[in-house]
């Protein structure tokens, strides 16, 4: 756990000293009775101590230091631990068991001997940030330090500042545009408040709470992937503009004699605008992995009013590495330092998660592809749905066969992967794809047996 260290330059010194052993061995007998400006002067004249010294600055600034200015609103909950270099992370949700009738059953010699194949979906969160920041101190900066009573305290914050709250702000940077990347590529679902800019708050907030208590039953609502999830209030955690959330505190919570009623019960996220963001910066950041988005698209996140997710919905995890370097200038004798970050930046597709959006949404048509095909016996299909709509929208659809293919054992999982069996009797398969969002838009294909 990061700690704070005391601005006291002798106990600082006193701590470099006896962790370098340049420094250790070579100083221990010159500094008896001298001042700081005495043994600072003998470090800065000195490549072989300086460049101790800087080093030792340098560990304690990655390592120790707990900078309240490097701060990342978001880390309590997008941050989900650590994992060592080579490992994965593999996220496996086990669906729903359909129930079966005991009386249909129970007077069958073999029924029990079938085997029931689990709706088993995973997911694989790679490695996809490896990323360093750099920074370069001087001799002048490090003579300055031993002039003043926290001087060597300053100069391992500017050293850990220059670093660490870069890295911090690209943290945020690039959460905050997984958020904005999945609303556009329609895998939250939406809820449309036309009306919120003319409804009284206290209307739109009752919306929010209505769609949070609805998470805390067992539906597949909430997730593209169509999985049966439910999180209790304690897991759920909704991002709200610091312009809603202002309007909320103050027009809501600060006006209402139960107050606890008032709130939400969900936990509280700021955001600073859903269709914002350091597009410069996100751009050299990401390199190939970054997408800018169109005005049409910019348009769609403007009406973006909040999100609520689960504590899980963001897969962040660091790996432990050995994230400090160095190298001296051999002409100007200067240090540069890096801070070296390697991470995995995800989002679960299981996880619950639903935004509310003032315009106005709803989805068009569905497109099965391939629309017709063949499939032989014992074999397995891949199909598609492309899904149009208006606004953001969850684009997400459920898979399913005609009747006479379910009783035949013809199955299709929610990634359209048909499964026809060896001893399958059908000739034709009629595939259907229906969005989450709308039921009652359908696309389908046949599928001719082989």
């Amino acid at each position: 756990m990061p700690k704070k260290l005391t601005k006291n330059n002798e106990k600082l010194l006193n701590y470099i000293m006896n962790e370098d052993p340049v420094l250790r061995e070579g100083l221990k007998n010159e500094i008896q009775g001298k001042s700081l400006r005495q043994i600072g002067d003998l470090i800065v004249k000195s490549d072989r101590y300086r460049n101790a010294f800087i080093n030792t600055v340098n560990l304690i600034a990655v390592t120790i230091i707990d900078d309240d200015e490097a701060y990342n609103a978001w880390e309590t909950f997008t941050e989900q631990g650590e994992i060592r270099f080579g490992q994965s992370v593999r996220e496996l949700i086990l669906d729903l068991v359909e129930a079966q009738d005991y009386n249909e059953h129970m007077n069958s010699a073999t029924h029990f001997l079938q085997t029931e194949v689990p709706n088993l979906m995973n997911y694989f969160h790679d490695l996809n940030f490896q990323k360093f920041y750099k920074t370069t101190v001087n001799v002048d900066e490090i003579s300055l330090a031993f002039d003043t009573e926290s001087g060597v305290y300053d100069l391992i914050e500017k050293v850990y500042k220059n670093l660490r709250k870069s890295y911090m702000y690209d943290r945020y940077l690039v959460d905050k545009y997984q958020v904005q990347r999945r609303l556009i590529n329609g895998t939250v679902p939406s809820v449309a408040i036309t009306s919120f800019d003319t409804n009284d708050i206290r209307e739109n907030v009752a919306i929010l709470k209505e769609y949070s208590n609805n998470m805390l039953f067992m539906n597949n609502k909430y997730n593209p992937a169509g999985a049966y999830r439910q999180t209790p209030f304690a897991k759920q955690r909704t991002i709200l503009s610091t312009g809603f959330e202002a309007r909320l505190s103050t027009m809501v919570l600060a006006t209402s004699y139960y107050k606890d009623e008032a709130e939400m019960r969900s936990k509280l996220a700021l955001i600073d605008g859903f269709a914002n963001n350091d597009w410069s910066r996100l751009s050299k950041l990401l390199g190939d992995a970054y997408t800018p988005f169109t005005d049409t698209e910019i348009a769609k996140l403007e009406n973006v009013i909040a999100m609520t997710i689960t504590d899980d919905w963001f897969k962040d995890y660091k790996y432990i590495i050995d994230n400090e370097a160095e190298f001296t200038n051999p002409e100007s004798k200067m240090r540069n330092m890096w801070l070296h970050v390697w991470r995995i930046f995800s989002t679960s597709p299981f996880e619950q998660c639903i935004c509310f959006t003032k315009q106005a949404s709803g989805v068009t048509s569905v497109t099965v592809s391939p629309s017709t095909a063949t499939v032989t016996k014992g074999q397995t299909l891949q199909l598609s749905a492309t899904v149009v709509t208006t606004g953001i929208t969850n684009k997400a659809v459920e898979w399913s066969v005609d009747s006479t293919s379910a009783t035949d054992k013809v199955t299709i999982d929610q990634s359209g992967v048909l499964t026809v069996p060896s001893d399958a009797t059908v000739t034709e398969i009629t595939v259907t794809a229906t969005s989450i969002y709308d039921s009652t838009v359908t696309g389908t294909a046949t599928i001719t047996v082989a």
